[in-house]
């Protein structure tokens, strides 16, 4: 927002998740000013692509889109992944299908385009193509190198789902109470070891806290 790479910042709202089975992810919601705003498909293109850029020409690009925006294999080419298991297919809608131009969807999403140009990657021993290929700005790809899912949000309804998204569930806090050792009085707080200590407690280790044994030491169950 400093630099304004997406354009001059209105106002913007934002939520870090935090789940099990990864670290924290935010959602942003970014409201542009006026001549900012994203209104057409041919704006769409200028911003975000949902297509593998062009290896030879760009060939940093093309590693961190390959690493970090590829939606696969999941659905039928991987029947045990999250994001399929219970639906049979992927609950995200990937593979989507090719389109030669971007077009506005009705009351979504933009449908980006995705050409069939041949481009193709191995991963996990299947070909994945455009289709399975995930909304992103270059810019923010190349600076910041991780997942980052950009998509435009042009529609009423749209935007009244990503408001309810981020702002879905209840507060959360973690509180400790101890004797501050030297280290915590000069500032020297270990934010990663207390993340890492509130969120992975092992089963042996929850057994032990609740019934006061260890099931290395082969106890009887309680």
């Amino acid at each position: 927002m400093e630099k304004d790479i997406l354009g001059k910042v209105k106002a913007y709202v934002y939520v870090v998740e935090f789940q099990k089975r990864g670290l924290p992810h935010a959602h942003f919601l970014l409201i542009m000013e006026r001549k900012y705003k994203l209104t057409c498909p041919k704006q769409y293109d200028m911003i975000i692509s949902a297509e593998l850029p062009n290896k030879k020409k760009y060939p940093e690009l093309y590693k961190m889109v390959t690493k970090h925006m590829m939606h696969g294999p999941y659905g039928t080419l991987n029947l045990y992944y999250p994001c399929t298991v219970g639906h049979g297919s992927c609950k995200n809608r990937y593979p989507r299908p090719f389109y030669e131009a971007t077009s506005q969807g009705k009351d979504s999403y933009p449908i980006y385009r995705r050409r069939n140009d041949g481009r193709t990657l191995k991963v996990q021993g299947h070909y994945l193509d455009n289709q399975w290929v995930m909304p992103y700005e270059p810019c923010l790809l190349r600076t910041f190198n991780c997942h980052i899912n950009v998509e435009a949000c042009g529609s009423i309804k749209l935007v009244k789902y990503l408001f309810k998204y981020i702002y879905k569930g209840y507060d959360r806090a973690s509180v400790v109470m101890r004797e501050t050792d030297k280290a915590e009085k000069k500032g020297n707080i270990d934010e990663i070891k207390q993340y890492r200590d509130a969120r992975w407690v092992t089963p042996p280790e929850a057994l032990w806290r609740i019934y006061g044994f260890d099931l290395s030491k082969n106890h009887p169950p309680v």
